[in-house]
């Protein structure tokens, strides 16, 4: 009787086990009202709904590029004359603002976002230049002018030592380590 018992307990736990199981979402489509730009400010902005944590701030113009249609938007806003369009991305770490031409080109692009993880060889030639600071806080900026590369790109860290603060800017090599090249008191 115990054995039966057991057994039962123990089909009903893996039972629960495996009903909790990951149930991916077929992609979001867009309706042609919900691509309607906002007469008010002429622009479009929308949630970014990430995957995994990370997922949209790994490489944001990629993301807008493989999960936004910009000739469906232009479509969908086919009679009202702009000149341009203005899209933007937004997550709860910070955002990713588009700027297109009424050819569905980029005109511009810029990204900013907070707390973000720096590059490790940076974050440790900041620490050692700044004896006794802690560093409280970061930002990661990034703009283009054309096109779908990055033209410029930056972090600023904000450190603290008790009453004192300061931020520090690094520029980005290529290779992400990072130099830091300014103080700003």
């Amino acid at each position: 009787m115990k054995k039966l018992i057991l057994s039962l307990l123990c089909i009903a736990i893996a039972g629960m086990v495996y009903s909790q199981g990951v149930i991916k979402l077929d992609e979001m489509r867009y309706n042609p009202k919900s691509l309607e730009i906002d007469e008010s400010t002429n622009s479009l902005t929308f949630n970014v709904i990430e995957e995994y944590a990370g997922q949209f701030y790994a490489n944001p113009l990629r993301y807008a590029k493989e999960n936004f249609s910009i000739m469906n938007f232009i479509e969908a806003n086919q009679g009202k004359e702009f000149n341009g369009y203005e899209v933007t991305f937004k997550t709860n770490k910070g955002f990713l603002k588009v700027n297109y031409n009424q050819l569905g080109d980029i005109t511009s692009s810029s990204q900013r976002f907070k707390d973000v993880r720096l590059p490790y060889n940076s974050m440790m030639s900041i620490l050692k230049a700044n004896e006794g600071y802690s560093l409280v806080g970061t930002k990661h900026l990034a703009y283009s002018k054309s096109g779908w590369d990055v033209d410029e790109e930056y972090y600023k860290a904000k450190l603290k030592n008790g009453t004192k603060s300061k931020t520090v800017k690094i520029n980005i090599n290529r290779d992400a380590s990072g130099v830091a090249v300014a103080t700003i008191e």
